[in-house]
């Protein structure tokens, strides 16, 4: 008998970030502990589809489609897992780990199918993956608890086209050149700008747009250090110690990130104690403001003289250079008990949320 727990490892997706989902799940499947975990590959393409099998790997990188079928999600919370479109029973999961990134994949709108399905899943909620991929959002819900980000502000696909003239004026007044451009729902570091003059502005403003219907405009903070942390946890998060970007490019770009090989990853951090303590505690009380859980990278850039959160990641990069897994590694759990750690706590959390279902349906059934 069978008694290992099934795990959909779900990858791929419509983002600009597919590709780099792919290579990231191609790692939590190689990593992941098969004597206690059955993993079940289901991978969504750029158009939408979802595809239930072992050679789903092959077929979002450009393969033939062999031993695939074409599934949907059943939302029956008595057929916990997947429909295949050409009929038969539905092949049940256990839990699910979305390894997914950027829009229609860390942004809540798969994770509120996740909990309509009634399936436990690793990371942050509905709620909280709303947030944190939001950058506009993330400072707002930041800068409320009190946790210093760089100041900036935001334009949306409607007011640039409505009132140009007047946001330009607004960033001349209430920032300072350089600044940075970035699209407010996407990740990775895609279409991000460093501008320098209005005319660089308007260039940023523009790219950023043609990827999110909002962006955010920052003051630039000159030559930071770029630390980051990991947090892991529901109830009771802790932060592993810090690590540091150093980006071959002037700043870390997607190309930095995953083409040139030329970012310099240093763990722990060239940081002094005080600091380090400082930037662990803050990125556990950013997880909690957003109500995250599970896991998170959050990333500072530090000055001479401050630090600052730059954003919160709720699903961070798993490939074999990926931050998040290499810090945990460096603060004790290796990369299969991460793996195992995260799927264990999306079974917590969902048995929590199970019972505080049963709880108010047996109130409203004796009328309290």
């Amino acid at each position: 008998m069978n008694s290992r727990q099934k795990v959909a490892i779900i990858f791929g997706g419509v983002s600009a970030e597919h590709d780099v989902s792919v290579v990231s799940a191609s790692s939590v499947a190689r990593h992941i502990d098969t004597d206690r975990f059955e993993p079940v590959y289901v991978g969504i393409d750029k158009q939408g589809r979802w595809f239930l099998g072992t050679g789903t790997f092959d077929l979002l990188r450009g393969g033939s489609m062999h031993d695939v079928k074409r599934v949907i999600l059943s939302i029956d919370p008595e057929k916990r897992g997947f429909l295949p479109i050409e009929g038969g029973d539905v092949i049940r999961v256990d839990a699910i780990f979305p390894v997914l990134h950027g829009p229609r994949g860390e942004d809540g709108t798969i994770q509120g199918l996740f909990e309509i399905a009634g399936i436990p899943f690793v990371g942050c909620d509905t709620m909280s993956s709303a947030i944190a991929m939001d950058k506009d959002m993330t400072k707002r819900v930041l800068a409320q608890r009190g946790i210093p980000v760089v100041k900036g502000t935001c334009v949306t696909s409607w007011m640039w086209k409505t009132d140009r003239e007047e946001i330009l004026d607004e960033i001349s007044d209430s920032l300072t050149l350089p600044v940075f451009i970035k699209p407010a729902t996407m990740g990775s570091s895609i279409g991000i700008t460093r501008a320098g003059d209005i005319d660089a502005v308007i260039g940023g403003i523009e790219k950023a747009l043609a990827l999110s219907p909002k962006v955010v405009i920052e003051n630039a903070v000159e030559n930071p250090l770029e630390i980051e942390v990991a947090v892991l946890g529901n109830n009771e998060p802790r932060a592993s110690i810090a690590g540091q970007i150093i980006p071959g490019n002037d700043f870390y770009d997607f190309d930095a990130k995953y083409v040139d090989g030329t970012t310099e990853l240093v763990i722990p951090a060239r940081i002094g104690k005080s600091l380090m303590e400082d930037i662990q505690f803050t990125a556990v009380d950013a997880f909690v403001a957003i109500g995250g859980t599970g896991m998170a990278r959050v990333d500072f850039l530090v000055s001479p003289d401050a630090y600052y959160l730059n954003e919160i990641n709720t699903i961070p990069g798993f490939t074999s250079i990926s931050m998040y897994p290499k810090l945990w590694e460096a603060s004790g759990i290796p990369y299969s008990m991460l793996i195992s750690t995260l799927i264990d706590l999306a079974f917590r959390r969902h048995a929590e949320g199970e019972g505080l279902t049963k709880v108010i349906a047996l109130e409203k059934q004796l009328g309290v």
